[in-house]
């Protein structure tokens, strides 16, 4: 990632590359459409788009100044972390003491932010008791807010952003995802293409070339554009900590950290497989885009078969192969195993299937990626052949904790809970009709149900 002073310069200049955009889009929207030329009508269309890459720009520059503010230490040290002694009063200090330096390893700076997750979660234990560390109540340094009546308190973000994180790095469909955070408000507008067909004419929603002699200007065309709108929906986990594992800051602040990321992980990622759009991000098997491929003449119920494999393969949208993945329940294991093909009139039959060394399988070239969120074998959704890059998701704030002592004050736990604002949708509004054939395709295929 760039520093933060070659992030705001890259910030500015985006910003500027925008300001120039919509001057250029303003002074051809003062010519009413009739009296455009050719080029003025095409170069009008052709700015929308333009500035929604601009704008797309500067969402991701705004993503990464805020990770790598939350990253930096202004206090550089070599790779050590300092402890925190309560009692002692930080109000006026960086909240929970130095964080590890921003190029120590991985494994220190995973060790710090588990301590000062650890340090404040006691300190909210020690303020059910009367104790109170003063930087719990340090409102205007951003420290942490008391929430309720039950002792408690949200978890300041110099503490929690080792969640996020690990949702993004180990999450094996939100790892590759097109992932943006917005910075103001709780919505998401864009344009895309309106594309449903590559035929002459709708080709990039309406752009069509021609050959053209020499001195002769082609006939002027435009881009159909659509406009999808993300709205920010709530997620959320809770859990319970025993007196036990409070006494060990290190322990604590880890297992926070590894099972609020793993239930978030497994929340948000169940839905970009299934969701309904409603009440949550829309999955891709209920997406208007999504193409179902049909079983085979007499095929068994709860099987796949070669033919499968490959009709998923042929739908899959040319640009999208190189980067799509096959997402299975592990049920099909056996089923993978058992697909073969046929070669040559001597009958000799070679897997349908390949493993590589590391354990990876693959169909077509693809890898094979078993997760729980696919639905059980013969049922739609068992297996999905899917490009992930073409589903956007929007987040903002990173994942908002909350820990309390009094809610469990009987039995010796600690209660947390952690909240995580998100959407998304598949970016394909419909499959897309081919230039040449009639069976569409998509970025999202799955197999029909064998019952």
């Amino acid at each position: 990632m760039k520093n933060i002073k070659q992030l705001i310069q890259d910030e500015t200049e985006t910003r500027a590359a925008i300001a120039k955009a919509k001057k250029e889009g303003r002074a051809l929207n003062a010519i009413a459409e009739k009296d455009r030329t050719p080029e003025q009508a095409a170069r009008f269309t052709a700015l929308f788009v333009e500035l929604d890459a601009l704008d797309e720009k500067a969402e991701r520059i705004a993503a990464d100044l805020v990770t790598a503010r939350r990253l930096q230490d202004d206090e550089r040290h070599s790779g050590t972390v300092t402890p925190v002694v309560l009692g002692v009063d930080h109000a006026t200090e960086r909240p929970w003491g130095p964080m590890a330096a921003a190029d120590a390893p991985p494994i220190v700076q995973a060790e710090a932010r588990h301590r000062a997750l650890g340090v404040f979660a006691m300190a909210v234990r020690a303020a059910a008791y009367g104790d109170v560390d003063p930087r719990l109540h340090a409102v205007a340094t951003g420290a942490g807010t008391q929430i309720d009546s039950n002792m408690g308190f949200a978890v300041p973000m110099e503490v929690a952003p080792g969640i996020e994180r690990e949702m993004y790095e180990t999450g094996e469909l939100l790892s590759r995802v097109d992932a943006r955070t917005i910075t103001v408000g709780n919505t998401m507008t864009y344009n895309v293409i309106d594309e449903t067909s590559r035929a002459d004419g709708s080709r990039g929603g309406g752009v069509l070339g021609y050959w053209v002699d020499e001195g002769t200007a082609p006939t002027a065309s435009t881009i159909k554009l659509a406009r999808i709108e993300l709205k920010l929906r709530k997620v959320g986990a809770f859990g319970v900590m025993t007196d036990e594992l409070l006494a060990d800051a290190v322990a604590l602040g880890g297992e926070l950290e590894q099972s609020f990321a793993e239930e978030l992980i497994f929340q948000v990622e169940n839905k970009i497989y299934r969701g309904n759009g409603a009440s949550a991000p829309l999955g891709f098997l209920n997406a208007p885009c999504l193409v179902s491929v049909a079983k085979e003449t007499n095929q068994a119920a709860a099987t796949i078969v070669a033919d499968n494999i490959t009709k998923m393969y042929a739908r899959m949208g040319p640009r999208s192969r190189k980067t799509s993945v096959w997402l299975a329940n592990s049920e099909i294991i056996g089923q993978l195993a058992a697909l073969v093909q046929p070669i040559g009139v001597g009958g000799i039959r070679y897997p349908y299937a390949s493993v590589d060394d590391d354990g990876t399988v693959r169909l077509w070239g693809r890898p094979v990626i078993f997760v729980e969120y696919a639905e059980a074998l013969g049922t739609v959704g068992d297996i999905a052949f899917v490009d992930l890059n073409k589903y956007r998701l929007i987040r903002k704030g990173g994942v908002e904790q909350a820990s309390s002592m009094h809610v469990y004050f009987a039995t010796g736990e600690q209660a947390f809970r952690a909240f995580y604002r998100v959407d998304g949708q598949p970016v394909p509004r419909a499959p897309i009709t081919p230039f040449k054939g009639t069976a569409t395709v998509s970025p999202f295929v799955v197999l029909a149900t064998r019952a």
